[in-house]
């Protein structure tokens, strides 16, 4: 396989990944790993690829390796190099140090995808209630959008907004996500609850159903939501 083949197969996995399909993207992302032609930089990107489909997928020790992996093709003290060692210290529960390295790597390229989205992500909580910054992590998570328009950043950027309040602009975008991506249970489940939250019940029930037509687990989960939202 060329080093041009393996970039499509990173793309098709990329486009898996936007749609979920998690399993599917990790076979395109390894077969475009396994072409001997493969640049540093090309090799370094699909392993980190790889790594944020397993973060994704809740598999920690599978993204540990592949984060470390991305993170060892660059020079120490790099953009690239910061934001990998940045993923593996959140996974390992060292935030901390992870934020201070994000930091550092927002400063030599603020306009990445990358450091914009995790950044975006502590801020939100993701990592810690204690790194919550509602308010600082609107910035970050609207250049990741900006950046890359895909089902991720647009779901937490539409996260972003409900947590502030601004019910009007995240109902534009959970509606979009749930238009377009229709079987990911988050954005139906998500519209549902801003929808409880303008008052508009009957509207917020009906997604509801089909959420729980196709996941009974989510009961819990919305009968929590509303007890909370009486």
């Amino acid at each position: 396989m060329t080093e041009v083949e393996a970039l499509k197969n990173n793309s098709k996995g990329l486009s898996e990944l936007s749609q979920g399909q998690f399993e599917v993207a990790i076979k395109s992302f390894k077969e475009a790993i396994q072409s001997p032609q493969l640049s540093i930089e090309t090799r370094a990107a699909i392993y980190r690829n790889i790594a944020q489909t397993f973060i994704e997928m809740q598999l920690q020790d599978s993204a540990i390796h592949y984060s470390s992996l991305a993170a060892n093709c660059y020079k120490k003290d790099s953009y690239d190099y910061l934001v990998n060692m940045a993923d593996i210290e959140i996974l390992t529960g060292k935030t901390n140090s992870a934020l201070e390295k994000l930091k550092t790597a927002h400063t030599l390229k603020p306009n990445e995808l990358a450091v914009n989205n995790t950044l975006g992500l502590i801020y939100l909580g993701d990592y810690g209630i204690e790194f919550q910054n509602i308010e600082s992590a609107l910035p970050y998570n609207k250049k990741a959008y900006e950046i890359n328009n895909d089902r991720i950043t647009e779901y937490v950027l539409a996260r972003n907004y409900y947590e502030l309040g601004q019910y009007d602009i995240a109902e534009i975008h959970f509606t979009n996500l749930n238009r377009k991506y229709p079987d990911y249970l988050l954005h139906p489940l998500s519209l549902g609850m801003l929808k409880y939250r303008l008052n508009d019940k009957k509207a917020a029930e009906q997604l509801w159903e089909k959420v729980l037509k196709n996941d009974s687990s989510y009961y819990f989960v919305i009968e929590s939501f509303k007890k909370e939202n009486e």
